[in-house]
């Protein structure tokens, strides 16, 4: 028994060593992460007193006031979110009434007619160089209950009314800031019995934001116009035929997205002004904190809303439409795997990527996807998603011949 002991000491002895380098590898770097969102915290805070200090000394308004989202949920429970800001008194009341058939109503927003690149640009930082209001009080109303929430270091609200008092259907719900005027919100409520419901990335799926091409994404984003951004020929008419089949109620559609939360104005503008349906965007906060230095990953942050989706309401199944530029066919391939039977179909738009071996890797995903039991398919157009869709009983076959006459049109101009 020495013998064999001696023999196998060292062995034990390396493996407890790495076991513990290991572990202090890794608290080390969790220590460090900490201290390094710690740190940018402290920053963004500094940064936030100055900004309040510029607002003062120009005389500009000090008065909060919130920017609502748009809110969702079943008529057991809805979510309201919103953002309570200083320096933006463009931003009050900027949503009007939503009718019940989804359509949105233009948004208030002066004439962009002329406006020069320097007007665009002060307008599109205005959405960032914002003073986020933290621990403001605000009333959430319903005509079945009134909750009050705080805000939190970030300026956003996050309320959940039980019971909310409303029908299937889209609704205005008041949020008031404590001594302020109230703003309303549209939230659509799901009614129990809808079988099925769409999900779609934002980013390069309906529009073309280059979010993956930093310089692409800054120059779209803070120097064009909403009303100069045109869709990606024949996704409007796509969406309006997987959502709005004849004889049939409206399903829900929802956006994701890893856009930041500032840009929810601009994209809700561009749903309206381009004709798709309307539905709640769901993005996320850039910015230290909440555990992490920048923003939540893409992964966490889609995998995370469609498993939340798909709880809320147990009866729904989902469709999924992507692109290959981020991770949209691994996250929604990874969705399909942990709820089965939820996902009815997947499409993914191919970006215009010259990386075979990317494209390659995403064929091939589908295929798997699509041999597992749900239909999975790497896409150039829209109509091709309409004319497999077609097949599936998604929509009307006599509706692919519409999303064809708008993407030639789109493509055309």
């Amino acid at each position: 028994m020495r013998t064999r002991w001696g023999r196998t000491a060292p062995g034990a002895v390396a493996l407890a060593v790495a076991a513990v380098l290991a572990w202090f590898a890794r608290t080390r770097r969790a220590v460090a992460r900490a201290l390094l969102i710690r740190a940018a915290t402290f920053a963004e805070d500094g940064v936030r007193l100055l900004q309040v200090a510029f607002l003062r000394l120009f005389r500009r308004s000090t008065r909060p006031l919130v920017v609502p989202f748009l809110g969702h949920g079943s008529p057991q429970r809805v979510q309201m979110g919103g953002r309570v800001v200083l320096g933006r008194p463009d931003a009050g009341a900027r949503l009007r009434s939503v009718p019940d058939r989804g359509v949105l109503a233009p948004l208030v927003t002066p004439s962009a007619a002329g406006r020069s690149r320097r007007a665009v640009l002060r307008t599109s930082l205005s959405r960032f160089l914002t003073v986020e209001v933290t621990g403001a009080t605000v009333a959430v109303g319903t005509p079945g209950a009134t909750v009050q929430v705080r805000s939190d270091r970030d300026g956003y609200l996050d309320a959940v009314v039980d019971d909310p008092g409303l029908a299937p259907g889209w609704h205005d719900v008041e949020l008031a800031l404590d001594g302020g005027d109230p703003v309303r919100a549209p939230v659509l409520v799901v009614a129990p019995d809808v079988r099925l419901g769409l999900v779609s990335d934002v980013d390069d799926t309906i529009l073309e934001t280059g979010l993956t091409r930093g310089l692409a994404f800054l120059r779209i984003t803070l120097l064009t116009e909403v009303s100069e951004r045109a869709p990606l020929p024949g996704a409007a008419a796509l969406y309006r035929a997987l959502v709005c089949r004849s004889g049939e109620a409206g399903l829900p559609v929802f956006y994701l997205s890893t856009s930041p939360w500032n840009l929810h104005e601009v994209l809700l503008e561009f749903i309206a002004l381009r004709g798709f349906p309307l539905g709640p965007l769901l993005l996320t906060d850039w910015g230290p904190g909440r555990g992490n230095l920048f923003r939540i990953g893409a992964r966490e942050h889609k995998l995370g809303l469609i498993g939340r989706i798909l709880a809320e309401h147990p009866e729904m199944a989902l469709l999924l439409v992507g692109d290959t530029g981020q991770l949209d066919p691994e996250i929604y391939a990874a969705a399909a795997r942990e709820h089965p039977g939820r996902i009815r179909a997947i499409y993914v738009r191919r970006t215009g990527t010259h990386d075979m071996a990317r494209l390659a890797a995403v064929d091939a995903l589908a295929a798997e996807v699509t041999a597992e039991g749900v239909p999975m398919l790497a896409v150039d157009d829209s109509v091709q998603v309409a004319e497999h869709a077609a097949t599936l009983g998604l929509i009307d076959p006599a509706q692919v011949d519409e999303v064809r006459a708008e993407t030639r049109h789109r493509r055309a101009r």
